[in-house]
């Protein structure tokens, strides 16, 4: 009988559980905006499909790369965080307090793990402990 690699197996060995939460969280966003795609299409509207596909690539890009511990990964992920976290001030304080809210919370997170020593240690920016 010929043993299957398990799905463990086939991850990178130093991905950390907090990544891993960072790459899930980033491909159920693009899965949400994979379905603004079809929306946008079944209902002829070609700019929304068109956003929802620009939307889609800036979150499962860098997913995939960071599945792959990419450091051009971590560095794309870290300036779009900061990039959404600027925005998400911009909107609690111009437009909705709630969407802001929700809009710093979750990439603020992302941004201060990127920026953590664990992760750091994870690409190799840092030497591993013994």
């Amino acid at each position: 009988m010929i043993d299957k690699p398990s799905l463990w197996s086939m991850l990178h060995p130093d991905l950390t559980a907090r990544l891993l939460i960072v790459i899930i969280f980033l491909l159920l966003i693009a899965v949400g905006y994979a379905f603004g795609i079809y929306d946008g299409l079944v209902h002829n509207d070609t700019t929304a499909a068109l956003n929802s596909f620009a939307a889609l690539l800036l979150y499962a890009i860098p997913a995939f790369g960071l599945l792959k511990l990419k450091r051009w990964a971590r560095l794309v992920e870290l300036v779009l965080s900061i990039v959404f976290v600027i925005i998400g001030f911009i909107v609690m304080f111009g437009y909705s307090m709630t969407m802001g809210i929700i809009t710093i919370v979750p990439h603020g997170l992302i941004a201060m793990y990127l920026l953590s020593d664990d992760c750091r240690r994870a690409f190799g920016l840092l030497a591993k402990r013994d």
